[in-house]
């Protein structure tokens, strides 16, 4: 059996693609805005989803970007986003 086509006017097609990207933008940007530039250890465990023992892992093996100063680690939330893409 051949499965059903429907056409749609240009004028929804357009409609409903505006719509997804602006729900895929505000998503997006308010995901974003619950986080602060600048996490905690704890922070980061909890903004990737993984244990402190993984990210422990991570700073020591795969050189996950951070600034350590003191006893102190900070992680730069663009930076996290951009090494696991990499992943």
């Amino acid at each position: 059996m051949e499965p059903l086509k429907v056409e749609l006017p240009k004028n929804v097609t357009d409609a409903i693609t505006t719509a997804v990207f602006e729900t895929f933008r505000s998503a997006q940007k308010s995901s974003n805005d619950e986080w602060p530039l600048y996490l905690s250890k704890k922070q980061a465990c909890k903004y990737l989803n993984i244990s402190n023992k993984t990210l422990d892992e991570w700073i020591e093996k795969e050189g996950i970007p951070y600034k350590h100063i003191g006893k102190t680690y900070r992680f730069n939330r663009n930076d996290l986003d951009k090494f696991m893409a990499t992943k």
